[in-house]
């Protein structure tokens, strides 16, 4: 099972390569765009930077680890939005290891969005369990995971500023469970530790930010509905439900107040690895990404950035959600796991809104340094 692990690793990583190579290509030949600047700008816009880092970091899903991240920034068909192409490797203190590779990019009149990312990672994860007292026990089994992560989503502009598309996600998933380390914590079912999950959905964007890596002003609200079908391949049938809104506004010239909320329902016959986990995907900074899961989660939270310099700025962050067995218990069930921090930021190019940002977090009873390129949200 783990050499076709690795076997499917190397095809998904080249097949996602070439997927990349592929639209971009088409968008070259089919895009056309107004001319609104001088030959001179369209040049400068189209020039690539590249960004080549070795990264230490501290997270709470994964403790230390050092990791080798390269990303390429450029924009081959003058379009509004840069494409983004990046490669990494990481291992972390927990004996954690893995490679990933990302690929965003958008046609030259913004009508058509593409991003996709494939992964596999060798991984020691902390289990606590599901639900909030399984959070707040915090008591946690090892489990041994291999894992391969595979995600494509394609979206296409209906009106004006408004999309429709698709996502598939697949996720192989062979995982041991070391019961020992754990006693009082229920061990996940075999069928689960070793499955696969191959989902697909609808997404909708409603998008008016003016700019994909820095806005100031804007909002851009997503929502995604995955099924998870046995004829795709899905172990189980089940499906998820993500709403996320995010919205900008610049007080002064020099500083920007950005808001995020967030929703997640997870229903049918789902695996531990395919419910809501709370601190994951862009919510709240400071929580382990497994510690805290169920069937339904929300956040809101919010953060002010402040541009110090040309190259360096700050930020401050706080907000606030919880975990309910589903989404009808909410209001009445969900705990309140509160989150706060602050950061700094980094401009590496003159000519490019790309921040390198370090944050440290604080939860309940947890926290977590980070450093990544880009902002949260």
């Amino acid at each position: 099972m783990r050499r076709e692990f690795r076997s499917l690793a190397i095809a998904l990583l080249f097949s996602s390569v070439n997927l990349s190579f592929t639209m971009r290509v088409m968008a070259q030949e089919g895009g056309e765009v107004a001319e609104t600047a001088t030959e001179e700008a369209q040049e400068q816009k189209r020039k690539a930077n590249y960004l080549v880092l070795p990264v230490p970091f501290s997270d709470p899903s994964t403790g230390f680890g050092i990791g080798a991240l390269g990303v390429a920034f450029y924009n081959p068909n003058g379009g509004p939005h840069q494409w983004t192409t990046g490669f990494g490797g990481v291992w972390t203190s927990r004996g954690s290891k893995g490679v990933a590779g990302v690929h965003k990019m958008s046609s030259a009149d913004d009508h058509f969005r593409l991003a996709a990312t494939a992964s596999w990672f060798d991984r020691n994860d902390r289990y606590y369990g599901i639900g909030a007292n399984a959070g707040d026990r915090d008591q946690a089994l090892d489990l041994d995971v291999r894992e391969i992560n595979l995600k494509l989503r394609g979206v296409w502009e209906i009106t004006e500023r408004a999309y429709l598309g698709f996502q598939y996600t697949l996720l192989v998933n062979d995982a041991v469970a070391n019961a020992d380390s754990a006693p009082d914590v229920i061990v996940p079912p075999e069928d689960q530790l070793d499955s696969t999950m191959s989902a697909i959905g609808p997404v909708a964007v409603y998008d008016t930010r003016d700019n994909h890596d820095q806005p100031t002003k804007g909002v851009h609200v997503a929502a995604t509905w995955m099924l998870g079908m046995k004829a795709l391949g899905d172990s189980f049938s089940h499906n998820m439900l993500t709403v996320q809104g995010n919205a900008y506004r610049a007080v002064r010239e020099d500083t920007v107040i950005a808001g995020r909320a967030s929703f997640c329902s997870a229903g049918g016959d789902a695996a531990y690895y395919a419910l809501c986990r709370y601190g994951s995907s862009k919510n709240l900074r400071g929580y382990p990404s497994d510690r805290y899961r169920d069937r339904a989660s929300w956040t809101a939270q919010g953060e002010v950035r402040r541009q110090f310099s040309s190259r360096w700025g700050g930020a401050a962050f706080a907000g606030i959600g919880g975990i309910a067995p589903s989404a009808a218990d909410l209001f009445a069930d969900s705990n309140f796991l509160p989150a706060g921090g602050f950061g700094v930021r980094y401009r590496p190019f003159r000519k490019n809104d790309v921040r390198i940002r370090l944050d440290l977090a604080f939860g309940k009873d947890s926290n977590g340094l980070y450093l990544s390129f880009g902002e949260a949200y």
